[in-house]
């Protein structure tokens, strides 16, 4: 869940607030699911499209904007609908942005109006929704009705007018927190009581329900053995013509390591500080440079400036940032779990650098001291973030799904 998403959406505040929001919940619930039956349901069923139309919503992570245009590459109508966006953002990275869509036509700001707003944006997307389009890929936080009265019935609402529905994670929407204190090495390790946010009973229930209602459920990066059930894998797709191998820098110089945690507790940050720290004192020459609420245009080229990309190191999987370092020809470092090498086989070819708390420092130290390593890691990321991430591969892969779905 996250907050992105719930913004402007679910009141916040006091007790009475919520109380009353739920009271207008189930006031307008059943007539927009009348509505739903009576208009859309038919238009759907009467005027199905022969080519799937995709559509990615509606929780704004940056790799359905990717997803999008792979599917793109291989013919597909396919747009990306959130409610709202991070600050970071760019403007075009999503094709709707429901808070943008208001600010351009200069609509009123009040109270009332916002909280009006925030009661009718869910199913105004979800109408837009099932107008336009045939396949919709959901993360584990659900679609566009997860903060109505009828989010549980989204998924058979959607099969009544002939939808599919593609489900993967993407993290806090479906990671269990029982699941992840198993490992030696979690995203739990460095939580500490006060900022703890697991809602674990709510997670399993939605996680178990959409396992069983969703048409393909897909695996991604660490999150496979929370699942009851997952069809394949879903790799995250990036765009390469956005992230050129760049020379590597002339040393000696201090050796810079870049480090860009969106959550500093999520991605082992106090460890690379640490490392960083005692190799200083230990006489090394070595920075470290955090990126962090920096736009991406300005945080590439602190990328492009550095030495080493240090993803993180409590997770057991890489993301966008480990590809974007990669993809640039840096060296990386990031925590990759042992057991997950046998669900990801790609992982056999990934110049990665195996990193975990325990072995940050002597890992950093030898990425520091031995200028021939670096070069040759950096020099294999870019090839195999373009064989197993790049816009052409992921798109391949699910166009092959689409035809097998859209026949059933």
């Amino acid at each position: 869940m996250t907050e992105t998403k719930k913004k402007g959406i679910v009141p916040r505040g006091k007790s009475l607030k919520i109380f009353l929001w739920k009271i207008a919940q189930g006031i307008t619930a059943p007539t927009i699911l009348v509505v739903y039956l009576l208009v859309l349901v038919p238009h759907a069923r009467l005027f199905r499209h022969k080519e799937p139309r995709i559509v990615w919503g509606g929780t704004p992570i940056i790799n359905i904007k990717y997803g999008a245009m792979a599917d793109r590459l291989y013919g597909y109508d396919s747009d990306t609908l959130v409610f709202t966006q991070a600050s970071i953002n760019q403007v075009d990275d999503y094709t709707f942005v429901f808070d943008r869509f208001l600010q351009e036509r200069n609509f009123g700001r009040g109270l009332v109006w916002q909280a009006f707003m925030g009661l009718v944006s869910p199913y105004y997307l979800f109408f837009r929704a099932v107008w336009n389009y045939d396949i919709f890929r959901f993360y584990f936080d659900g679609g566009f009705l997860t903060y109505t009265a009828l989010a549980a019935l989204e998924p058979w609402m959607l099969h009544m007018a002939g939808k599919k529905i593609i489900v993967v994670p993407y993290g806090g929407d479906a990671r269990l927190e029982t699941e992840t204190r198993r490992h030696p090495v979690n995203f739990c390790m460095d939580c500490r009581p006060e900022i703890r946010e697991c809602h674990e009973g709510q997670i399993r229930r939605r996680v178990n329900r959409l396992c069983k209602q969703a048409d393909i459920v897909l695996g991604c990066a660490d999150l496979v053995d929370v699942l009851p059930r997952y069809d394949g894998l879903w790799l995250y797709p990036t765009d390469l013509s956005q992230w050129q191998p760049v020379p590597a820098r002339v040393l000696p110089r201090p050796v810079r390591v870049v480090h860009a945690p969106n959550h500093r507790k999520y991605k082992g940050t106090q460890h690379i500080i640490r490392a960083v720290h005692e190799l200083r004192a230990e006489g090394y020459h070595v920075e470290l440079v955090l990126v962090e609420k920096m736009l991406t245009a300005d945080a590439k080229k602190v990328y492009e400036s550095c030495d080493i990309i240090a993803d993180q190191f409590i997770g057991g999987a890489y993301a966008q940032f480990a590809m974007e370092g990669m993809a640039l020809g840096k060296p990386v470092m990031c925590y990759l779990r042992e057991d997950l090498f046998d669900v990801h086989p790609e992982w056999k070819e990934c110049p990665i650098v195996n990193t975990s708390p325990y072995n940050i420092k002597e890992k950093l130290r030898e990425l520091i001291t031995d200028d021939k390593l670096r070069l040759e890691l950096g020099q294999r990321g870019p090839a195999y973030v373009r064989k197993w991430h790049s816009l052409e591969a992921i798109g391949k892969q699910d166009d092959l799904m689409y035809r097998r779905l859209w026949k059933v």
